[in-house]
């Protein structure tokens, strides 16, 4: 395919999910989302009613359409969920311990009685004492003023909050209260906050709730499918512009885009660095590292990246059309925007889709003139480019300052607007101030230890859509690193019933080395971007491309990560392309018994295969790629090669150390292709013994990925059992002892019909098919009896499809859930 069929590839993918999900019977899919609240109060008892209601909303939540249409309402919480959790945290023993609280003052000397008033303070007392110590807040909003610094000095420091009193963290600045109605304009408000010092006013929050930069559409203006057949989501409500808490909002869109210089094999600025060892020949592409650098990549940080060089590959047309571009900007019909041209369009940005929901970008305007917005910069919000966007909205200018909670500032006069038809603002009005709130930052030869953060709520942080992102490794991601809590050259941190909530840009980023980092019991809701990323160093590159290269054997990177018992909802709220987890150069990876829903592509993101060695289990995880496609619940990418190892005699292990999948309830409910979606070059994976439930096919290995083994699973209603690509003798796939539900008759694998000639057919055996009427389509020409007397497939047998009751108790034993 061409970069220009990406709407057809998207069309033909949507046709067949519609048909995977929307005809699954309605009481199986009223069991399965009882299942999903059992299962998610059997993982995690500890959360509170309140929290398993937003849980039962969203699997309420009607829509889903073309994939996975919701056939039940009649979700609840839990009757006996607790109506709070608020662990109490014990000081730590023969420490010493600095108090903070609201009211305190910096010139105290920190004790309980005596507290000083900000986070600065305590630390730099509490660095004056021997060993390590703990900082305790009281109740109360501790505003920023600057980013909380940590230091190899401040290892085992505990920040935590006392008695389990309610402790917010904020990137935010109050504003004061004396609005001034605009003398030419009706309904809007004015607030001079030049005295404050804000370069920027990318957030604000009106008594806690997010007010949305002016913007153009307010919403969805039609339910009529895009030309990618996405539907638009996100309407504004009681005159008020569409929340970004539900989706993009715009079916804008473009009359003609105004591609970029195409890139050649040979761009300006541009160099590739393409080394011919290491090479790993399990698999027949991805074989050798591969980087360009410069050229339509230079506005990356560093200007490199694997798409940006001539031999891209995978999911993509031959070079030079895979090599990374986007638009320069687009032609508009005046009925499209309605209020353009604008006095000072270089105050404004505009987001847009990818043409196939990939992932949107963020541009800064150039000029608008009656026919053309032209763009400035950006674009880096993926790492996938085109010669088209899609739908778009424009935001931040003055002219479409013209509905309820949007507001505009004005960096030149610093004034600050506000729209509102119900009068001037009242109560708490905070601006976010802050990108980072806590950076704990060391290095690998002196690594900050045993730092702490317990019972803590971070929130407020500003947006980074415009910031510096970089293309982290082979897959589709770009990436900025930034975040609420960054942290380098860390062993040990804990961070423990922690809150971050309204944080414009990544909740939790982790950058290079990074030991046994423990993110646990944690509450994460409404985020811009990520909410968890892990981003590991590598080196061999030019130095043009730092941080790059196939070398990880220093170990510059995340290991032993622990993702345990956190609950998020509502991720990628600016920044399209954004995950509950993403990695990329990192090893060792454990997530367990995390529940996830809501979010706009894949709930967990592994962007190359590196290390390998993570294991995924009892998450449960729905509601994903609500407005995208092409993934799942779970993603994985492995186009580059790395060596993230020796052997013990000091050879490179060139082939990562098998993943595992098990124990998981994955819903591809929405726009979900498959539950697990084992993407270009993906390998070395053991799925099994999960409850996966809708999406097109069970098992799905494309772009020559080989080496995956699912068993022992339960698929219920998708279209086919198996699809994948042909493997290199030794390296073929395995699907073997699952039960699979199908929609149809269809066959229920598909695989290389070849394979028998070269011995690479996959192992396939001891499956139990279930289709309306006990039938089964071929497969390669074949029925099963005549490939099992050829050989393949033994023991698989094909039955009646089970009732609903049945399927219900399957799940439920394979998961550990008592029937209800």
């Amino acid at each position: 395919p061409t970069m220009m069929a990406v709407p057809a590839i998207a069309t033909l993918l949507l046709a067949s999910l519609q048909l995977a999900a929307s005809e699954a019977p309605a009481d199986v899919d009223c069991a399965m989302r009882h299942l999903a609240m059992d299962y998610a109060f059997q993982i995690q008892p500890f959360r509170t009613h309140a929290l398993f209601q937003t849980m039962a909303d969203a699997l309420n939540l009607p829509g889903g359409d073309p994939g996975g249409a919701t056939q039940c309402f009649n979700i609840t919480p839990p009757a006996n969920a607790p109506s709070s959790f608020n662990p109490a945290f014990p000081l730590p023993s023969n420490q010493p311990a600095i108090f903070v609280a609201v009211n305190g003052s910096d010139s105290n000397d920190g004790s309980l009685a005596s507290p000083v008033a900000t986070l600065t303070q305590a630390l730099t007392l509490l660095r004056k004492q021997s060993g390590p110590g703990a900082v305790v807040l009281r109740e109360g909003v501790y505003y920023l003023n600057s980013t909380i610094v940590m230091s190899p000095e401040d290892s085992g420091t505990t920040i935590m909050a006392y008695n389990s009193e309610s402790v917010v963290i904020s990137g935010g600045q109050v504003l004061p209260s004396n609005w001034v109605a605009d003398s030419t304009r009706k309904n809007v408000w004015t607030l001079d906050i030049s005295s404050l010092g804000l370069s920027e006013v990318s957030g604000l929050r009106i008594n806690r709730q997010r007010a949305v930069r002016a913007r153009y559409p307010n919403g969805c203006t039609s339910s009529d499918p895009l030309p990618s057949k996405y539907v638009c989501q996100g309407y504004s409500k009681d005159n008020k512009v569409v929340d970004p808490n539900d989706d993009f909002g715009s079916n804008a869109l473009a009359t003609e885009w105004i591609a970029p210089e195409a890139p050649t094999m040979n761009q300006s600025n541009w160099e590739e660095f393409n080394p011919s060892t290491p090479n790993r020949t399990d698999g027949a592409s991805f074989q050798t590292y591969q980087i360009g650098i410069g050229g339509t990549c230079s506005e990356f940080v560093p200007p490199a990246g694997y798409w940006c060089n001539n031999r891209c590959d995978g999911g993509a047309p031959k070079p030079p059309g895979c090599i990374f571009r986007t638009p320069r900007g687009f032609k508009y019909d005046p009925k499209t925007l309605p209020n353009a041209p604008y006095k000072n369009p270089k105050t404004g940005f505009v987001q847009v889709w990818h043409p196939g929901h990939w992932s949107s970008w963020a541009y800064s305007l150039d000029s608008v003139n009656d026919t053309h917005v032209m763009f400035a910069r950006g674009g880096f919000q993926g790492a996938r480019g085109n010669d088209n966007g899609e739908a778009f909205f424009v935001e931040n200018v003055m002219e479409e300052l013209d509905m309820d909670n949007e507001f505009f500032y004005d960096a030149d006069t610093k004034i600050l607007y506000y729209y509102s038809s119900q009068g001037q603002p009242t109560g708490t009005v905070e601006a976010t101030n802050l990108k980072v709130l806590l950076n704990i930052t060391g290095t690998q030869a002196t690594p900050v230890k045993n730092v702490r953060m317990l019972g803590l709520t971070f929130r407020d942080a500003s947006m980074t859509l415009m910031d510096a992102h970089s293309m982290p490794s082979g897959g589709d991601w770009g990436l900025g690193r930034f975040a609420a809590l960054f942290g380098q050259g860390l062993e040990a941190l804990m961070v423990d019933s922690c809150t971050f909530e309204q944080l414009d840009g990544n909740a939790m980023y982790f950058y290079g080395y990074n030991r046994d980092v423990r993110v646990e019991n944690n509450l994460l809701r409404e985020i811009g971007d990520n909410m968890i990323g892990l981003h590991g160093v590598t080196e061999g590159a030019p130095s043009t491309a730092f941080d790059m290269g196939w070398d990880g054997r220093a170990g510059n990177q995340p290991r032993g990560t622990i993702i345990k018992n956190n609950f998020a909802y509502k991720c990628g709220l600016f920044e399209k392309q954004s995950s509950f987890f993403f990695q990329a150069k990192t090893g060792y990876s454990s997530l367990i018994n995390n529940v996830f829903f809501n979010g706009p592509r894949a709930g967990i993101n592994i962007n190359d295969g590196f290390a390998g060695g993570n294991l995924l289990e009892g998450n449960l995880m729905f509601n994903t790629v609500m407005e995208s496609g092409d993934h799942g619940p779970v993603n994985t990418w492995d186009r580059q090669v790395y060596v993230a190892e020796t052997y013990p005699d000091g050879t490179m292990k060139l082939n990562k150390t098998f993943d595992e999948i098990r124990n998981n309830f994955l819903i591809a409910n929405w726009y979900g292709q498959e539950n697990v979606d084992n993407d270009d070059g993906s390998n070395g994976f053991n799925t099994h013994h999960n409850v996966f439930y809708l999406g097109s096919h069970g098992m799905k290995n494309d772009f020559n990925g080989h080496d995956n083994r699912h068993f022992s699973n339960l698929y219920i209603y998708l279209s086919k059992g198996f699809q994948i690509c042909a493997a290199l003798p030794g390296h073929a796939d395995q699907f073997h002892n699952n039960r699979v539900i199908q929609l149809t008759n269809g066959s229920y694998n598909g695989y290389d019909c070849n394979c028998p000639k070269d011995n690479t057919c996959p192992l396939m055996k001891d499956n139990t098919i279930y289709t309306p009427d006990a039938t089964l389509d071929t497969s390669c020409g074949m029925t099963l009896a005549q490939r099992q007397a050829a050989g393949l497939d033994l023991g698989t047998v094909v039955v009646k499809e089970p009732s609903a009751a049945e399927i219900n108790v399957w799940a439920r034993e394979l998961l550990g859930v008592l029937s209800t």
